[in-house]
Parts: structure tokens; sequence; C-alpha cells
């Protein structure tokens, strides 16, 4: 019972999705700024053959990915009668 309720009060905030959505896409914007602005300067003096990835830059890819498929969740959600 907990989770249909908790799904309704969620469903309230649908009209701002867009604004949600905006403010992930910029704090990820951010995170890769902050991630790769000092390395880009040492990846191209190496190359990209020395260029292994660390931890955090997982996470920061693995992040993207998962927004990027709440972002389109809309889309696949059989539910919402968008397909």
């Amino acid at each position: 019972m907990l989770g249909v309720a908790g799904f309704g009060a969620l469903a309230s905030l649908t009209p701002y999705r867009p604004y949600f959505l905006g403010i992930a896409m910029l704090a990820l914007t951010a995170s890769y700024w902050t991630t790769y602005r000092a390395k880009w300067g040492q990846l191209r003096a190496a190359g990209l053959r020395a260029y292994r990835p660390q931890l955090h830059e997982i996470v920061l890819w693995a992040t993207t990915a998962a927004v990027a498929l709440l972002a389109l969740f809309p889309h696949y959600n059989p539910f919402t009668g968008m397909m």
C-alpha cells in the first residue's frame, strides 16, 4: 500500500518534469566540466592510449545513462499510452 501511495504522490509532480530534467542536465554538465577540465590537457599531451578511467568517471557515466533512461521513461512505459 505504501508503494502505491508514494507513486500517486510522485504523479502530482509530473508538471514539473521539464524543470527537473533541466536541473539534472545542468548538474551533469557541471560534473563533466569539473571532471574533464584539468584532464583534457593531460589527455592531449599523453594521447588517448594512456587514458584509464577512474572510479568517479565510471560513476558519472553510469549516472548519465540512468538520467537518460529516466528522461525517456514516458516513451517506453506501457502504462502512459505514449508508445
